[in-house]
Parts: C-alpha cells; structure tokens; sequence
C-alpha cells in the first residue's frame, strides 16, 4: 500500500467484492491495513443479477465478511441487461455503481482484487489482438474514476497467494461458474495459461516494460498538446497541422486518440487501425471521423468537433449536477423544474431562429454548435453560455462546462 501514498488520517476505503477467493482475500488485507491506521473499509458487493443465485451469493458473501468485522453493501444492476457484450456491459455497469457510491460517500479511494494472473491474461488477449505498447502494458495499478481513484494493490501477487491467504483465516469464498464458460474469450486464454505457468510469468514481466514505455509516449504526447493544441470550451479542439505532419509517427497517432476520446466522448480509445487510417486521410489533406469525432483540415490547423449524429436523446433535467454525453457537465439549480437537455438540431432553426442566437454562439463553427446541449423550458430552446466562451450572464438557473470524462491529457499511466 506505500506505493498508494499518501493517504488521509484515518483512511476510508472502499474495495469491490465479487464474493470470489480474490476480492474476498482483497477485503480481508485491507481491512487489516486499515485498523493499524484507524481508518475504515467497506466492501461493495455488485449483484448484476444475471445469475439467479447471484442475490443468495451476494448475500451470503455479505455475511461472511461482516462476521470477520468488515462492513458490506449490496449494490444491484437494475438496468436492462443487454442481448450482446453482457461481459463488457457489466463492467461499466459495476464500476458506474461503485464510483456513484464513492461519490455519494465522499470515498477517496477503491480497491479492487486484479492480480499477476489477471495481468498475464490481459496481455496475452491484447497480444492476440495485436495490441500496440499501450494495450500490452495491461491494467495500470491506479487510474482515475470520476469520484475516486481506483487501485490495484495486489497485481503483484498471483492468484494461488490470495487463495492461500483466505484458508489461512479459515474463510469461504464463492465461485462463480461464468469464470469457466469456455464461451468468454477470458475464460480460454486462462486455461491455457494454467497450463503454462512459466509463459503467464514471463506475460507479467512484460507488462511491466510496456508500462514504463506507455508512460512515456504519455509524458511526450501531453507535452506536445499542451504546446500545438488548443481544446475551445465550447467543446471542440483545434491543433497546429504543420506541427503534426513534423512530430513522429506514434506521437501523431496519439494525437489523434486523445483528440477523439475528448470529443468524441467514448470511454475507449480507438484501435490502431483506426487511428492509421485516419493519419492518412489527414496527411491527404482529407477529412475523416473516429470515436463520434469530426477531423477536418482547416488551412494551418486540423478541427476536431463532435459527430451530429449519435448524440443524447432529449432529457428531463432535474436539479443537481449531470454529465451529458461525456462532455459537458450541466448543473441545474434547486426549484428549477419544467426542464430539459437535448442536443443542437434541425429543430432548432424553427425555434431558435438565427438572429436570436447569442454573439458567442454565432462565432463558433457550424460543426462546433452541432455538439452542444441546448435546454429547452416550456417548449423553448435556450443556449447557455458554456464556461470560459465569455461573460454574458448566466440566466436561465442552469450552468454549462465543458468537462469531457476522458480529458485531452489525464494523469497518465501508472507504473507505481
């Protein structure tokens, strides 16, 4: 945990719980650690409710860990589960549901129980994928969430050293037949692996090399954004083409991820093919799109604007603060009823006639206003100036700024 430092006096933590050997073993340690600091952990158990036992095992797991004096609750997927991608859904499902906590908490920091096998196993994945540096460098031990940070304090250790661990305290655990479904891709290379300890080591130490170069492709991408781009609070990005076409390859194909992600607004960066393809267009002097981002080259500079399509359904707004398609952060005042967000369309050349458009509004590009949300009371659209387009006051009790969940440069890739 030194490598996590520093924490707060009397730490508060939050460690998500599967109710598998890992996770449990995670719960265990952590609330060992934290009673020597006189700090407190709670273990968030995600009921996705695929299973129809998935509630008895949250529950069962609930009362295992608050017999050993460790605090549970029990978080549930009500959402509708979709046909496709169930794995990948329920992912962003259980992160979206443990975040939420820890922000209606006021908790600083999530631990979940990814170890060294789960490390081997997403390289070998992205390996098979043809994964570039970024890919092959597998999970980082902390990353950004909204709320809090997320750890991963045990991807040191390799799974046998946990189940070692809840033995030796003569505790349960739960599993779960979906980690032995020979339909998920997971679930093959995992066997292959256990049949293979030496290559899984080797898939580890690898990991690690890749990360300290991630690292550094970060560090020298962010330092040549911070000097040739530009990103408009208005929500759209413009960069220097001359600077681009000059920087090496792989800096100029960063670019472009982070470019689309912060506009584009998506959670995951696109794939290399893509990201190659679109470098084409551009050094053609062609337009192109990636990750719901428009890039279009604009004589010195290239134009990066959110896609006019695929954009939020029209929304009640109720008052307290919303993230609205991972770009822009509404906060509508308490008493403010009657309400909505829905994004710059066709509609609004009826309703929102040219000459009733603000002056900051006027002077943005045509596809720039195509991202933004437009609130509409009482059947009429209204602009609210985003933060940072200027000093017209803010009227209508609903504030606007551009905050895009994936950032143009984040706080980079953990090597702690």
């Amino acid at each position: 945990m030194r490598a996590f430092a520093p924490f707060e006096h009397a730490p508060h933590l939050a460690v998500g719980v599967s109710g598998g050997a890992d996770s449990m073993a995670l719960a265990i340690l952590a609330d060992r650690w934290s009673r020597t600091r006189r700090g407190q952990v709670i273990a968030l158990i995600v009921d996705h409710g695929l299973r129809d036992e998935s509630g008895d095992e949250a529950a069962l797991t609930a009362a295992r860990l608050m017999a050993e004096g460790v605090r549970a609750e029990i978080l549930r997927w009500r959402d509708d589960k979709p046909m496709t991608g169930i794995q990948n859904a329920a992912r962003q499902a259980r992160y979206a549901l443990l975040d939420g906590w820890c922000r209606r908490h006021g908790v600083l920091h999530l631990a979940v129980a990814h170890h060294a096998d789960d490390q081997a196993e997403t390289f070998m994945m992205r390996l098979q994928r043809g994964s570039g540096p970024d890919g092959l460098a597998a999970m980082a031990p902390v990353r950004e969430l909204g709320a809090c940070r997320l750890m991963r304090p045990l991807l040191d250790f390799p799974k046998a050293r946990l189940v070692a661990t809840l033995e030796a305290a003569g505790m349960g655990w739960v599993e779960d037949p979906s980690n032995r479904n020979s339909k998920y891709g997971r679930t093959v290379v995992r066997n292959r692996l256990e049949a293979e300890p030496q290559k899984a080591k080797g898939f580890y130490i690898a990991t690690a090399r890749f990360a300290r170069a991630r690292r550094a492709l970060e560090t020298a991408t962010a330092d040549w954004l911070a000097r040739h781009a530009a990103l408009n609070p208005a929500g759209y990005l413009r960069f220097s083409s001359d600077e681009w076409r000059v920087a090496d390859e792989e800096i100029r194909l960063r670019v472009l991820a982070s470019a689309a992600r912060a506009i584009g607004g998506k959670a995951y960066p696109p794939d290399v093919s893509g990201l190659e393809r679109l470098k084409a267009a551009l050094q053609g002097g062609r337009g192109a799109t990636l990750g719901r981002a428009r890039f279009d080259p604009e004589g010195k500079v290239i134009g990066v604007y959110r896609e006019a399509r695929n954009l939020p359904e029209p929304v009640a707004l109720l008052p307290g603060t919303h993230i609205w398609d991972r770009r822009f952060l509404i906060t509508s005042k308490g008493g403010v009823n009657g309400i909505s967000v829905r994004p710059w369309g066709a509609e609004n050349a009826g309703q929102l006639p040219k000459n009733r458009w603000p002056g900051w509004c006027r002077a943005l590009p045509a596809r720039a206003r195509a991202g933004l949300p437009v609130i509409v009371r009482d059947g009429r659209p209204d602009l609210p100036l985003p933060e940072g387009c200027g000093s017209e006051p803010e009227k209508i009790g609903v504030s606007i700024r551009f905050q895009p969940t994936m950032p143009l440069s984040g706080s980079g890739f953990s090597v702690a």
